[in-house]
């Protein structure tokens, strides 16, 4: 039976066996004694209320002049948010400072410290830990040192210490260091520091830098290292500032062999609950350039112009701001020095890919693609209602070609652009509904010729629509659309012709459109493992529409709304959908009900397990078709020519397109997308893919992607290429991959990446193997977990 005594107690000495009545009066003495002088401090300090300390043991003595405790066996002593276990404690309640010994656990905050023996001061938390273990709960790792100085509340300093996350005696690797600086919730220092694998020395350094992050704080990050041709060594050195609350930023060095230095930053802010932002800017003073010759052929790229810049930099930045009156606003930044530029620096840190990976997980927007040599820049204000929203967009489409090489920029602006959008609404209580959609549009060129003219574009288009419940089971809908354009642009002169045009122009279009549906459904009840019960719903459907053909010869063209090509033309489509019910037990950290078997009262009545329905749709198939009565008509507009060419396409009916998803299983997903040309009997278009796992986490994955040359779309490239990667766990810990991607159109591989992964309780190890037609590279790369990666491409 334990006894427990507070701070200031009257002399008692509790012996080891007293009789029970002895030891409740004792006890309750004690608590008495204890209560009273704790109160009258409180009484007398309220504004600096002391920690009151409780102590628990098996048996212990206080001496009461000198504010002593000692206690003995199963000792807990409490206060705050502080807790001591040992065998034996000795506490001076006058200056709380204790010394405790045998199998001592320390819990402060956030800290977890064992050890054989400690003296601490319980007020300032410092002292001397001797033979003892400091436990990082974020980082799952440990701090061991014969002798640990706490210097503060979340601060250490350990003598030969070692750094792990393993938990076993044993641990399979561990830094070993001279001494180690640490604080909870930032960072630490390890000073020549050795890498051992089990019990062999593997690596050395004179200075280590890891996290213990429970929270933001300043400090260095994992360094990155990588080996090529193209660089040589390099060696990212990154730099986690903590700037405020609402703030931070990270710096980078980059250090690369045969390139120089690339310094980077990162800046990440809030201004509010929907403001916030991003920025990131390189810059390098390359050594090499690409002028062209043999001996530059080694920094450059076949499908980007010779790059002779050596001033080399990449800024993007994206932020969203909350307006008053329920405006927003978003900005997106994105200016590059050259078109090698992303190709070059696609990795990394600051690489193309984890820039594009922060922006859409934090912005929801993505990057333009690294090889694409157009960038945009974008500031958009909008503002959204119950029925309608505007938009005002400023678009600068950033030619990098044009600008690397100087030459003339013809790249089409809109500055500004107004879009107004209402949803599909009733009007008033009538049997009518409509939508309307209105733009207006400045555009401008840097530099233009007679053909590539500035302007102006307003564009409105309302619509009627008109909703029929036809019977019990058919759906109809007419609608009708009248379109209204006006430009007004610099004067130009059309191909063949010597008289000039501009000034205003306009065209009136009418669009008409009947959609026709059904919908059938039945239910089936498998009662099986796969579904209690499975819906098929099939919904067939017709749509009718009609653009009479206008001749829009003599109109400017900026974009493809400039020509609307006509319709006459009627598209069936059948859609399948297959959905499944279960019934499954709810998990048990989702119940509000009783958790635990201490919470049941013993004559409870046992409770039903508590379930939930879970609908999923597992299938999902559309057929559909087009059938033309005027030829199919298509627009090209080629920026190198004077010309907007118009195509005439004789053919009765479009390819038959089928658009199907299937996904049954957890293990299995298919993807198919698919057009078929009766007239040329073939396929003219195949995007397919599936996905197989297992619970071993071994996977199967598909895609093949092919478009014809025979494609309806004259402006689409024919191509077709293949990609497959497997991964296959040889046993738990040991796992192996290939992939491979090849462009059969080109007869070209594009990229084969093939290695085997290793995994333990405290670490992993990555062996790849990576061929490209104009790289290749061997990486390996360790994770100590809870410290970082570490290795080399």
């Amino acid at each position: 039976m334990q006894r427990r005594c507070c701070q200031k107690p009257d002399n008692q000495t509790m012996e080891s066996s007293p009789s029970p009545i002895q030891r409740r009066a004792a006890m309750l003495l004690i608590l008495l004694l204890l209560a009273l002088p704790a109160t009258a401090k409180a009484l007398m300090d309220k504004q600096d209320q002391p920690v009151a300390w409780h102590i628990s043991a098996a048996k212990g003595t206080h001496d009461y002049e000198r504010g002593l405790y000692i206690a003995d066996g199963e000792v807990v002593i409490k206060g705050g948010t502080t807790r001591l276990e040992a065998d034996h404690l000795e506490f001076n309640s006058a200056t709380n400072d204790a010394m405790a010994r045998g199998h001592v656990l320390l819990i402060s905050g956030e800290d977890t410290v064992t050890c054989e023996a400690l003296t601490i001061n319980l007020t300032t938390e410092t002292g001397t830990i001797y033979d003892g273990t400091i436990f990082v709960q974020e980082n799952n790792f440990y701090i061991r040192g014969q002798k640990i100085t706490k210097t503060g509340k979340d601060s250490y300093l350990a003598q030969q210490a070692s750094l792990t996350s393993c938990n076993t005696e044993t641990p399979d690797w561990k830094i070993t260091a001279k001494n180690v600086r640490v604080t909870i919730g930032g960072y630490g220092v390890a000073k020549h520091a050795t890498l051992y694998a089990r019990n062999i020395p593997a690596l050395y350094t004179p200075f280590l830098g890891f996290p213990a992050k429970t929270r933001r704080q300043t400090g260095l990050l994992t360094p990155e290292y990588s080996l090529s041709d193209r660089k040589g060594f390099e060696l990212n050195l990154p730099l986690f500032l903590a700037i405020n609350r609402a703030s931070d930023a990270t710096l980078y060095a980059d250090y690369m062999e045969k390139r120089g230095t690339k310094l980077g930053l990162e800046y990440r802010y809030i201004l509010g609950s929907q403001s916030k932002g991003t920025l990131f800017f390189d810059y390098l003073d390359d050594q090499k350039i690409d002028d062209g010759t043999d001996a530059t052929s080694d920094y450059s790229y076949s499908t980007t112009p010779d790059r002779t810049n050596t001033d080399r930099y990449w800024f993007r930045m994206k932020h969203d701001q909350a307006l008053p009156m329920g405006w927003k606003a978003k900005l997106d930044l994105d200016v590059v020095s050259d078109a090698d530029y992303l190709h070059e620096f696609k990795d990394g840190y600051t690489g193309f890919t984890n820039t594009q990976n922060t922006f859409a997980d934090n912005f929801g927007r993505n990057l333009d693609d690294y090889d694409d040599t157009t960038r945009t820049n974008q500031l958009n204000l909008n503002r959204t209602w119950d029925t309608y929203s505007l938009n005002v967009d400023v678009d600068w489409y950033d030619d990098v070609e044009a600008r690397q090489l100087n030459e003339d920029d013809t790249t089409l602006q809109t500055l500004p652009a107004v879009t107004l959008n209402t949803v599909y609404q009733r009007i008033n209580r009538s049997d009518v509904y409509f939508d309307l959609d209105a733009g207006y549009k400045n555009f401008f060129r840097q530099d233009t010729t007679s053909a590539l003219v500035n302007g102006q574009r307003a564009d409105i288009h309302p619509s009627l629509y008109y909703p029929i419940k036809a019977g019990r089971y058919l759906n109809v809908e007419p609608s009708v659309g009248l379109r209204q354009t006006a430009w007004y642009s610099d004067d130009y002169t059309l191909s063949g012709e010597d008289e000039s045009s501009g000034g205003f122009s306009h065209r009136e279009l009418v669009d008409l459109n009947l959609e026709m549906s059904t919908r059938f459904s039945r239910i089936f009840t498998p009662g099986n493992d796969f579904a209690e019960r499975i819906k098929h719903e099939i919904v067939p459907a017709l749509e009718y529409n009609y653009i009479p053909d206008v001749d829009q010869d003599d109109l400017p063209f900026f974009d493809d709304e400039d020509r609307v090509a006509r319709q006459n033309q009627v598209t069936w489509s059948v859609t399948n959908r297959f959905t499944t019910r279960k019934i499954k037990p709810v998990p048990l950290d989702r119940k509000t009900s009783v958790t635990s078997i201490a919470d049941t009262p013993v004559n409870a009545t046992p409770k039903t397990p508590e379930t939930q329905v879970v609908y999923h749709e597992f299938a999902w198939v559309k057929l559909y078709q087009t059938y033309y009565f005027d030829d199919l008509t298509y627009y090209d507009d080629d920026d190198d020519d004077d010309d907007v060419t118009r195509y005439d396409i004789d053919k009765s009916f479009s390819d038959l397109s089928l658009e199907s998803e299937f996904s049954p299983y957890n293990w299995l997903s298919l993807e198919m997308d698919v057009d078929w040309s009766a007239q040329d009997n073939q396929f003219t278009m195949c995007n397919t893919g599936f996905t197989l796992k297992d619970n071993r986490k071994d996977t199967v994955q598909f895609r093949y992607r092919y478009q014809s040359e025979e494609s309806e779309l004259v402006d689409v490239d024919p191509s077709e290429t293949l990609y497959v990667k497997t991964n296959v766990v040889i046993t738990p810990s040991l796992n192996a991959f290939i992939s491979h991607e090849e462009d059969l159109y080109n007869n070209e591989r594009v990229e084969t990446s093939t290695g085997i992964g290793y995994h333990r309780q405290c670490w992993s190890m990555v062996l790849t193997y990576r061929d490209q037609p104009d790289d290749r590279s061997v990486g390996f790369f360790i994770n100590l977990y809870g410290i970082g990666e570490f290795g080399q491409e």
